[in-house]
C-alpha cells in the first residue's frame, strides 16, 4: 500500500465543487484490500482519514486534508433473482451511481429511477440517503456492507440499522465515522408503477401528456427536469442542491404560513412535522438570486444551488453559506442545514 501512496496530491479538481488544498496523503482504493491497508497505515501514522467518492457533495478547506484520503474505486455490479417479483442488485461503493441506476432501468427494474442523475458514487448514496423528486434511496436497501476500522473487519448493516431519516444515516454521526462501505444492497422490482407525484414531475408529464410513463421514460423525465433546474458540472463548481428542506413542527408550519400564505408545504413522516420548500423562501422571502462573494454565487434557475465561477476559495464557499443562512434565520426563524460536508482545513 505505502507504495501506492502519493504525497500533497491537490483536491480541488477532485471535488465538484472544485475547492480545496492537497491532501497530506493520497491512494486510491480498486480493492477491499487496499481499504485494510489504507487503514493499517492511518493507524500506524495516527492520522485521520476520508473516504472520498466523486466529491459531489463535499467542500473541501483551502488548507487541504492533514491526513489520509482515500479515493475509492472498487467496481462491481451484480443482479440476483430472488423471487419473481424481487430482484437484488448488489453495488460496490467505487461505482458510479448514476451509472448503475441506468443499469437497473435497463435491466427493468423499478425503484430508483427518479434518483437518475445525482452525481457521486454509489457508495455516498446511503450515507447521506440520497432523495429527489419523491424517492428516497433508503426505500429499496436491504443492507450496506462496510469496513469497521476499530474492529478491522468486514460487516453489515440492515435497513433498519442503518438509521436512515431525512438526508441522513448512521455513517454521519459519530457512531458511524469508522465504517467505510464497499457495497450495498436494493431490492428492486420488475413490476413497477410511475411516481409522478411530485409537482415538477406531474408538471412534466402533464405537460408532455404522458399519462403512465414507462420506466425509461421516468428516467428521461428526472433527467431533463434536473437538467433544466440544476447547474451543469461540466461549467460551473457546484455541489448542485446546497441546503436541505427545512422540516418543522405543524405549528411553525403554520406560523410561516399565516405570514406567507403562497409557500410551498407538505406533511413529513408521520404528519407530526412539515417539510417546507427552502428555494421558494431563498426566492420569495430572502430574494437570494444574484448573491455573491468573490468567485461564488447563487445560481439564477435554483437559489438552492451554490456556483464557483473560480478555483480553491472553499473560505468564500463558507461565507456565501453562512449568510444565506444567518438571512433565512432572521426572515423566517428556521435553522438550515447544508447538504455537503464542510472537510478539512479551512
Amino acid at each position: 500500500m505505502q507504495n501506492k501512496i502519493k504525497e500533497f496530491t491537490p483536491l480541488s479538481e477532485l471535488t465538484t465543487m472544485r475547492v480545496g488544498g492537497p491532501a497530506r496523503f493520497f491512494s486510491i482504493a480498486e480493492t477491499i484490500e487496499d481499504v485494510k491497508s489504507a487503514v493499517s497505515f492511518v493507524r500506524e501514522k495516527n492520522i485521520p482519514i476520508f473516504v472520498l467518492g466523486e466529491g459531489s457533495n463535499i467542500v473541501m478547506g483551502d488548507r487541504g486534508f492533514p491526513g489520509l484520503v482515500l479515493k475509492m474505486r472498487i467496481p462491481g455490479v451484480s443482479f440476483h433473482q430472488v423471487t419473481p417479483k424481487n430482484v437484488e442488485a448488489i453495488v460496490f461503493a467505487g461505482e458510479c451511481w448514476d451509472a448503475f441506476v441506468e443499469k437497473t432501468v435497463r435491466r427493468g427494474l423499478w425503484g430508483l429511477e427518479n434518483l437518475s442523475f445525482i452525481p457521486g458514487t454509489a457508495g455516498a448514496a446511503p450515507v447521506q440517503n440520497i432523495g429527489a423528486y419523491g424517492t428516497e434511496v433508503r426505500e429499496t436497501i436491504k443492507w450496506v456492507e462496510f469496513f469497521d476500522m476499530e474492529t478491522m473487519s468486514v460487516r453489515k448493516l440492515s435497513n433498519e440499522e442503518c438509521r436512515f431519516s431525512y438526508r441522513d444515516s448512521i455513517f454521519k454521526h459519530s457512531e458511524g465515522l469508522h465504517l467505510i462501505i464497499l457495497k450495498i444492497c436494493f431490492s428492486l422490482v420488475p413490476y413497477g408503477a410511475p411516481r409522478t407525484e411530485y409537482k415538477d414531475v406531474m408538471k412534466y408529464t402533464e405537460h408532455h401528456r404522458l399519462k403512465n410513463p414507462s420506466l425509461s421514460q421516468m428516467r428521461e423525465i428526472i433527467i431533463a427536469i434536473r437538467k433544466s433546474k440544476l447547474p451543469d458540472v461540466s461549467e460551473y463548481g457546484t455541489v448542485g442542491s446546497f441546503f436541505k428542506n427545512p422540516i418543522v413542527t405543524r405549528s411553525k408550519a403554520k406560523e410561516l404560513l399565516k405570514q406567507f400564505p403562497d409557500m410551498p408545504h407538505h406533511a413529513y413522516g408521520t404528519g407530526e412535522e412539515v417539510k417546507i420548500s427552502l428555494a421558494w423562501i431563498l426566492d420569495n422571502v430572502c430574494s437570494c438570486k444574484g448573491m455573491r462573494i468573490g468567485d461564488i454565487a447563487v445560481y439564477d434557475r435554483q437559489p438552492l444551488a451554490l456556483i464557483n465561477f473560480g478555483k480553491e476559495n472553499a473560505h468564500e464557499v463558507r461565507a456565501l453559506a453562512n449568510r444565506i443562512t444567518a438571512l433565512v434565520k432572521e426572515k423566517t426563524g428556521i435553522d438550515i442545514i447544508p447538504e455537503p460536508s464542510f472537510v478539512g482545513e479551512f
